[in-house]
C-alpha cells in the first residue's frame, strides 16, 4: 500500500473520531473476554494484560467499523493507523509486526458470533510518518471538541477552551515547519496537504469565535497568535552560537592585557 493512501482516511476523519471515542467507555457485558484471554495467552505483546485490552478494544471498534463500512468508505486504514498507534505505546513491544498481531485478533475472535470480520491487511507504519499522523489526529479530536464548546448554548467552559486552542496551536507549530518551501517533497506531500486542509477548518472557527461572548473569543488561541517556539529556539540557539566566537575573542584580548601588564610591571 502507497504511502499516499495511508492518509485517505481523514478524509472521513470525523466518522472515525466518533467510532473511536465510543471504545473509551467501559467495557460492555458482551464483550468477547473469553476470546481476548486466549489471544493474550498466545501473543503476550510484553504485557499480558495489555494486550488482553488491546484486543478488547479492537473487538468493539472492528464492529462499530464495520457498521459504517460501505462501497465508498473501508475503514481498513483507519484500523491500521489505530492498531500501530496503539502498539507504539511504551509497554508493547518495539518489534511487534502489525500484520501478526491483527491476524491474530482476527482469528481468535473469529469464532464468536458478535465479531465480523474486517478482512484487512495491515501493516507497520514508521515511526516519523505515525508522529505525524498521530499529529493530524489529534488536531481533529481537538478542533471537534473545540467546535462542539462552541456552539453549544451552556456556558462556555473557559479553560477547556483555552486547554485545546492551545494543544492545536502548540501541536500545529511543531509540524507545520514540515511544509514549508524546500520541506514539502514526495514524503510529505500527503501530510501537507491534510495539515492544510485542517488549518482552513480550524480557521473557520474563527467567524464563530468572533461572534461569541467575550468568555469564548478571549481564551480561543488562533493559529497565527500563538508563538512559533521552533523559530525563537532556532534564534535562541543561533545567537548562542553567534556569541561562542565573540567570547574567544574577548578572552585572547584578556589574555593580551594580562602578558601587558606583567610586562610592565616587571620594567
Amino acid at each position: 500500500m502507497s504511502c499516499t493512501s495511508e492518509y485517505d482516511f481523514f478524509n472521513n476523519i470525523d466518522k472515525y473520531i466518533t467510532e473511536a471515542k465510543k471504545i473509551e467507555n467501559p467495557i460492555p457485558p458482551n464483550t468477547p473476554l473469553a476470546n481476548c484471554d486466549d489471544f493474550s495467552t498466545q501473543h503476550t505483546l510484553g504485557n499480558k494484560e495489555k494486550a488482553k485490552s488491546l484486543c478488547n478494544s479492537f473487538a468493539k471498534l472492528n464492529q462499530y467499523l464495520v457498521n459504517i463500512k460501505t462501497s465508498v468508505l473501508n475503514p481498513c486504514n483507519f484500523l491500521n493507523y489505530w492498531l500501530n498507534s496503539e502498539l507504539s505505546q511504551t509497554w508493547f513491544s518495539e518489534d511487534d509486526c502489525i500484520s501478526f498481531v491483527y491476524n491474530g485478533m482476527d482469528s481468535q475472535l473469529f469464532t464468536n458470533k458478535e465479531y465480523s470480520s474486517l478482512y484487512c491487511q495491515l501493516y507497520n507504519i514508521s515511526k516519523v510518518e505515525l508522529n505525524k499522523m498521530n499529529k493530524l489526529y489529534n488536531f481533529y479530536k481537538n478542533y471537534s471538541k473545540l467546535n462542539t464548546i462552541i456552539d453549544s448554548e451552556t456556558e462556555p467552559n473557559k479553560q477547556e477552551i483555552l486547554a485545546l486552542s492551545t494543544q492545536c496551536c502548540t501541536d500545529y507549530n511543531d509540524v507545520s515547519y514540515i511544509c514549508n518551501p524546500g520541506n514539502n517533497n514526495n514524503n510529505n506531500q500527503k501530510f501537507c496537504e491534510k495539515l492544510n486542509e485542517y488549518k482552513s477548518k480550524y480557521e473557520e472557527l474563527y467567524q464563530k469565535v468572533d461572534a461569541k461572548p467575550s468568555e469564548i473569543s478571549n481564551n480561543f488561541i488562533k493559529l497565527s497568535d500563538c508563538p512559533n517556539n521552533k523559530i525563537i529556539s532556532t534564534a535562541v540557539t543561533g545567537s548562542i552560537i553567534g556569541l561562542i566566537p565573540l567570547v574567544g575573542v574577548l578572552y585572547k584580548v584578556s589574555e593580551l592585557n594580562i602578558i601587558l601588564r606583567i610586562l610592565y610591571g616587571y620594567q
